[in-house]
């Protein structure tokens, strides 16, 4: 391949290249309408991010709500089986003890 036939195909693949990389601006129609597009998928985005976030505020509202209703409940609960089983509890460990086993 001579000089003259080299040139002659790099200017061929340069403008094949810049053919390649020529891109026509949108027009503005074509921008006003991504933007618009752009808009409403921002607002469902945003509309479906508030009703997540509503959604676990009233869960953690409502475990709120049970845990301190039920609170007492469960407290009265524990010291009645404190109350119970303590003694219980006491009697078999004073009986293995004196039997020279301990309870572990």
């Amino acid at each position: 391949m001579n000089e003259k036939e080299f040139f002659t195909q790099l200017k061929k693949d340069w403008d094949q290249l810049d053919k390649l990389s020529e891109h026509s601006a949108p027009s503005i129609n074509a921008l006003k309408e991504e933007i618009i597009i752009a808009k409403v998928e921002k607002g469902r985005a945003f509309r479906k991010e508030l009703c997540l976030f509503i959604l676990t505020a009233l869960i953690v509202l409502s475990a709120f709500t049970v845990a301190v209703y039920k609170v007492p409940v469960i407290f009265l609960v524990i010291q009645i089986v404190a109350l119970v089983g303590a003694p219980i509890l006491f009697f078999f460990l004073r009986k293995r003890n004196s039997e020279g086993r301990i309870l572990s």
